[in-house]
């Protein structure tokens, strides 16, 4: 009769290799008494993932920017064209002289009509004005010019008008409604109007003197 060996006793299973086959990432206690997360204390673990998302947005942005640069973009440029219900309409709005007295732009029907909206706020129509001024004394009485103040106090257009040394007629539009008229989509803006008193051209953003002869040249003549 054989003696029965005694069955062996299963060894405990080893906690950190058992823990490390469950692929468990509990958050668990660091030495300092700080909850960890893969090693790592919880808060670096948050901030690193915030630090990821702002990026990520980030990338976003620069990636829908980029698309400037892709004519086939619908939105790729902003153009400030001339809304096409305006073309040919006729270019009669009223406005204030610098007496306080009303005055209307079909007052110039018979002879082409520049008429520029400037203010002393807008840095770009500051800039213009000299070679405006330049423009108006080559083409004489040809065609005549109108600069109206837009949404300032009466005392800075006269200020700016003095220090640009313009000498054609002016006068204020104080509440925008004849800026609105033609929808201008930035400062500064001008229109081109025939002398049958019909616009021609909304032009919104800066012209260069030789810029504006050529649309003179175009439109008025």
């Amino acid at each position: 009769m054989h003696d029965q060996l005694p069955s062996p006793t299963p060894a405990a299973p080893d906690t950190d290799e058992s823990t490390a086959r469950s692929g468990s990432a509990e958050p668990s206690p660091s030495p300092s008494g700080e909850r960890t997360v893969l090693g790592l204390p919880v808060r670096y673990v948050v901030v690193a993932t915030l630090v990821s998302l702002v990026v990520a947005i980030a990338a976003g942005a620069l990636a829908y920017l980029s698309l400037s640069d892709d004519d086939s973009s619908p939105t790729a440029t902003l153009e400030l064209e001339t809304p096409r219900d305006l073309v040919g309409t006729p270019a009669a709005v009223g406005y204030l002289t610098f007496d306080g007295e009303p005055a209307n732009t079909g007052s110039y029907v018979g002879r082409p009509l520049v008429l520029n909206f400037f203010a002393e706020w807008c840095a770009p129509c500051v800039a213009e004005m000299p070679g405006f001024e330049t423009v108006h004394q080559e083409v004489g009485d040809e065609v005549a010019f109108l600069g109206l103040s837009l949404l300032e106090p009466e005392e800075n257009a006269q200020g700016l008008i003095a220090r640009t040394g313009i000498t054609y007629d002016v006068g204020r539009d104080a509440d925008g409604s004849a800026y609105e008229h033609f929808a201008g989509l930035a400062m500064p803006t001008t229109v081109f109007i025939d002398a049958a008193g019909t616009v021609r051209e909304v032009h919104s953003g800066p012209l260069t003197a030789d810029e504006l002869r050529e649309r003179i040249d175009r439109h008025l003549r």
